[in-house]
């Protein structure tokens, strides 16, 4: 299986911003069409399955959730700090296993 190692969790504090000091629409807004990769604690492989373009964000009591196009049009939410925009990297990587 071709795979890269997922970008460490101190490359993410930039780019996603805490959802207590965001409002879904401002996230939406900034990161809304573009290519995101979901946040993995563990240090397993990046996977093409891992990557969605963001389609919505809302709210819930805890933070933000994101709603996600996966591969094969399959939707999924999730919390906005399980996520990370893709870099250029990760998206040529990607690239080449479609």
């Amino acid at each position: 299986m071709n795979s890269i190692p997922l970008a460490r969790a101190s490359h993410v504090t930039l780019e996603i911003p805490s959802p207590e000091k965001t409002t879904a629409r401002d996230y939406e807004r900034a990161y809304a069409g573009k290519v995101m990769i979901i946040q993995r604690d563990d240090d397993a492989p990046l996977v093409t399955g891992d990557f969605f373009q963001l389609d919505g964000v809302g709210t819930h009591p805890t933070g933000l959730i994101v709603t996600g196009l996966f591969e094969n049009g399959r939707r999924s939410h999730m919390m906005a700090t399980a996520v990370r925009v893709a870099n250029r990297a990760e998206i040529e990587w990607r690239a080449g296993r479609n």
